[in-house]
């Protein structure tokens, strides 16, 4: 599923939180920050759409007309 830029999702099990950035996860260049994840123990770290795919969506944006 392709997310747009600002989708937030959650893990329910850690509390991380993600956000969606609007670099391009198919340039191999880019694609660790296509989410910016966001830990409550660790801090925060880059990530692909597979490491939040399965996470909770607490905001979905609307598709631009």
């Amino acid at each position: 599923m392709p997310y747009l830029t600002g989708h937030v999702k959650r893990d329910p099990e850690t509390g991380a939180v993600a956000v969606r950035t609007v670099y391009d996860e198919t340039i191999p260049q880019l694609a660790r920050r296509a989410w910016q994840i966001a830990t409550p123990n660790i801090g925060g770290r880059g990530g692909f759409t597979a490491d939040v795919e399965d996470w909770d969506d607490l905001y979905i944006p609307e598709a631009a007309p």
